[in-house]
């Protein structure tokens, strides 16, 4: 990893690239998913892991909902 700050994001500008909740992130944090640096008290996450885990993450999970499947009956 760098030590040149502008690679890294906050964990809350990591959790809207993701589209997660900010316990999500610490939780990706805890078991090694994402590069990160501890500046204080904030995590920093190391940019390019970021992008690196949204192009190997699991497509697990609900599908995205699709047009009502409910039809009108007249």
């Amino acid at each position: 990893m760098s030590n040149d700050l502008s690679k890294y994001v906050t964990t809350k500008q990591a959790a809207e690239r993701l589209g997660v909740v900010l316990d999500h992130v610490y939780r990706l944090i805890d078991g090694d998913k994402i590069k990160c640096i501890r500046l204080g008290h904030e995590w920093l996450i190391f940019a390019p892991s970021l992008e690196k885990y949204l192009q190997t993450k699991s497509k697990r999970g609900r599908p995205p909902s699709r047009a009502s499947r409910f039809v009108e009956i007249k």
